[in-house]
């Protein structure tokens, strides 16, 4: 029996294609159970290998076009990583002290960490978005939603594939699937993906290609059915990302006048380049188009995933069944930042360029989920209940913030202003569940959940400063001045770039939370009248949790970051009409946020330069509709609309703006004034609720066309998609929001794809070519406008096309 309940709870959710003329029901287990898609109260997009090959969706990444209300970045500021938001809530930061919003979740096991999340989809049997807080089933830090990734199982059959991409850009992918029964109850299963790719990013500085792809992963997989109410499931599975950064194009901000680029300019960079910041960043602007940049460090992205998991179903009755999901999960990532995006070394951030303070961050979570699911009264109850535990340790990462070095300085003095520091973090939660179904008549239906969380966060930063004995090669003396300048001895000074960093200092300190994330949801579901062939419609209230923490700000006390809590209100359809020939899907949601996490910029006193730090927003709101559709207008002929239309609103954001001083007249009402050595800066209190909510597209629309072509050689599948996103924001710091700079208007891209499937349904190829128009738009950014009076913009990847072939045995 529990290979039967296994088998059920990982039904495909089947592509929305034509069979007998209409189109097919769609199975999901977003609430743990398998159901109908149209009978699920919950906004989820689903999509089976099938819908996932027809639409050229390959990598996480390629979600980005598909599902209403999620923007999937293949990089987060520089590095590339998994950066997803929903329905407007993610995170830009991805230290080890915070989390994001969006769950990703795979086989059942949440990825903590975004470094190697950037998923490359082989072997897969379904992707799942669910929008909206998913706290009740899922857990804490799903406050705007969870991305379900499923894979297929080990399976009696003897069978696989083997597949090969080409393309622009010197792309060579290869992926590869062998499924072998070892015995009558023990099969095995083994996959694997290689990508690689040419960077698309020219570097005029060192003529390198940037943002390459390099990524490869293996999943073995073994499954052990022993009774016909017991289902053993034990999967292994490695990953490896090796690639170049995304440099940025900078940006010019000619009306604002960065403090620490004041500083600098006089102190470092005019005396030892003849430019300023401003002149540097007008130079990279002005070279080539705007994937062509001027970036001096460059930099380097690297990650390896290793995750071992066991799953254990037990069929207690013909009613009930117990899941144990039990999983470690390691990740060492390392990454090497340029958040000046010119030609010189103003700002960098670092985690290998020192040749011995070098080391990448490790991190390891253990989890273990126990899930009891269930009916009762003849199947009009049908509830789920569990207990989880979730352990995550991080440390080791060697962040070095390097300013300079610049020889020579004023005064023919020698510049390098660095901070060093490594985090280590503990991170435990221990949380239980439970949430039922009643089934009033055939018609009504209504359902409760609650889940309580209790978490505790601990986090230790230590600082390194240089050792002024080993910044000369020679063993010359040198003497700290201030402000990073160092007096050598002239002549003999040789920079040393392996110099010795002093422990300076430890804070640490922890926090703890708790949290009760209830949802209630009622349905009615419509029998066939009129017009309608099937379909419901659902009222939902829900609540999620985004862990609370401590700030990574780099000097002082470690200051403490409230969790983000959402309550959210969702008026749903979802409808079959015309004989099932179309489906018309959509949801009105309500949400309100309280303590939402963001990011802003404080000094560290230590090197005068700016550096991240997490706050609340006190109160905000992101409320919208989102429409999915699906015609099939003939028999051969499917079109997709999809759609989202979203307003967000922060109604209170009170944060800290550090401009330079007018030193003529007295701080303002609430400022500080700080002496910078050559500079004075004033940190006033800044209202920042009129600015936009980051990453939200106030419009979002998807068009697509296939139309399946039946001949004697095949069926041939040609795809044309369009898709549209309106007004987002990538603004950071308060000055680059009021710029518009980082405002962009409309992203578009033009993608298509002709799919062939031969007779005997082996061979599977297909030619593709995405961003056809070549549209320049703008994807993401680091814009640090107030200290270093310039920023930096990241743009879409070019045209890409090639060809693809795939043969199943």
């Amino acid at each position: 029996m529990a290979a039967a309940v296994a088998s059920a709870l990982q039904i495909t959710p089947a592509t929305a294609v034509a069979q007998n003329n209409v189109l097919e029901e769609v199975v999901v287990t977003a609430r743990r159970r398998a159901e109908s898609l149209q009978e699920t109260p919950v906004a989820v997009t689903a999509m089976d290998a099938a819908a996932l090959r027809d639409a050229g969706v390959r990598n996480l990444s390629d979600l980005n076009q598909i599902a209403p209300s999620i923007d999937v970045a293949s990089a987060n500021g520089n590095a590339p990583l998994a950066n997803v938001y929903i329905r407007g809530v993610g995170q830009r930061n991805s230290g080890a002290n915070i989390d994001s919003g969006v769950g990703i979740y795979i086989d059942d096991v949440y990825a903590g960490r975004p470094d190697g999340a950037l998923l490359d989809l082989n072997d897969i049997q379904s992707v799942q978005v669910l929008r909206g807080p998913q706290g009740t089933l899922f857990g804490k830090n799903t406050t705007g939603g969870a991305l379900v990734f499923t894979t297929n199982r080990p399976t009696d059959e003897f069978e696989g594939s083997v597949g090969v991409r080409v393309g622009n850009y010197d792309r060579l992918d290869g992926d590869f699937v062998l499924n072998a029964p070892l015995t009558d109850n023990l099969w095995t299963r083994l996959s694997g993906v290689a990508r690689t790719r040419d960077g698309y990013i020219d570097n005029g500085f060192d003529g390198e290609d940037y943002m390459d792809e390099d990524r490869q992963s293996l999943i073995w997989q073994t499954r052990w059915v022993p009774t016909d109410n017991l289902t053993v499931d034990l999967n292994v599975n490695w990953a490896e990302t090796d690639q170049t950064m995304r440099p940025q194009k900078c940006m010019p901000v000619p009306e604002i006048i960065g403090w620490q680029a004041q500083i600098f300019d006089t102190i470092a960079i005019v005396p030892a380049t003849g430019k300023t910041v401003d002149e540097h960043c007008a130079e990279a602007r002005e070279a080539g188009d705007n994937n062509t940049v001027i970036s001096d460090l460059g930099g380097d992205y690297y990650a390896e995933n290793k995750g071992t998991s066991l799953t254990v179903e037990w069929g207690l009755t013909d009613d009930l069944s117990l899941k144990s999901i039990s999983a470690w999960r390691g990740t060492e990532a390392s990454q090497n930042d340029d958040l000046d995006s010119i030609g010189v070394p103003f700002l960098h951030r670092t985690n290998t360029v020192h040749p011995s303070f070098n080391s990448p961050s490790e991190s390891d979570q253990y989890s273990q989920e126990l899930q009891l699911v269930g009916s009762g009264f003849d199947e009009r109850l049908q509830y789920v209940t569990g207990l989880y535990w979730f352990q995550e340790e991080t440390g080791g990462r060697a962040n070095t913030s390097y300013l300079g070095p610049f020889d020579p300085a004023i005064a023919n003095l020698f510049f390098l202003n660095v901070s060093s520091s490594i985090l280590d973090a503990d991170n435990q939660a221990v949380a239980a569940f439970a949430q039922a179904e009643w089934e009033f008549n055939d018609n009504w239906r209504a359902t409760v959940g609650l889940r309580y969380t209790d978490e505790e966060r601990e986090l230790s930063r230590t600082n390194y400063a240089i050792d002024p004995a080993t910044l000369d090669a020679n063993g010359g003396p040198a003497f700290p001045v201030g402000g990073g300048l160092w007096a050598v001895q002239r002549p003999g000074f040789v920079y040393n770039p392996d110099f010795s960093l002093m422990e300076m200092d430890t804070a640490r300190d922890k926090v703890s939370n708790s949290d009760v994330t209830p949802m209630a949801s009622l349905q009615y579901l419509i029998d066939e009248m009129g017009w309608i062939d099937q379909g419901s419609v659902y009222l939902t209230y829900s609540e999620g949790f985004l862990s609370g923490g401590l700030s990574e700000a780099p000097t002082g006390d470690l200051e403490e970051f409230e969790p983000e809590e959402v309550e959210n209100w969702e008026l749903g359809f979802k409808l079959d009409l015309a004989d099932r020939r179309l489906r018309i899907n959509g949801a009105l949601f309500f949400t309100d946020y309280v303590n939402r996490q963001l990011t802003t910029l404080v000094i560290n006193p230590e090197t005068n330069s700016p550096s991240g730090a997490t706050i609340n927003a006190a109160k905000s709101s992101i409320d919208g509709v989102e429409l999915e559709t699906t015609w099939l207008a003939t028999d051969n002929l499917m079109l997709t609309f999809n759609m989202t239309l979203a307003d967000g609103d922060i109604q209170e954001f009170d944060d800290t703006q550090i401009l330079l001083a007018d030193t003529s007249v007295a701080p303002g009402p609430g400022c500080t004034r700080s002496n910078l050595s050559l500079v004075v800066v004033d940190a006033c209190p800044n209202d920042r609720s009129d600015e936009n909510l980051p990453r939200l597209a106030e419009q979002t629309y998807l068009l697509a066309a296939q139309y399946t072509i039946e001949t004697g050689m095949g069926t041939f599948l040609p795809r044309v998609q369009a898709s549209w996103k309106m007004d987002m924001e990538f603004c950071f710091d308060s000055s680059s929001c009021e710029s518009g700079l980082w405002f962009e208007d409309e992203q578009f891209e033009l993608s298509a794809r002709l799919t062939w499937i031969s007779p005997s349904e082996r061979w599977v190829g297909s030619l593709y070519g995405t961003n056809l128009t070549d549209e320049d738009y703008i994807v993401g950014g680091t814009a640090l406008v107030e200290s270093e009076g310039v920023g930096g913009l990241a743009y879409a990847p070019p045209r890409m096309y090639g060809a693809e072939l795939e043969y199943r045995f």
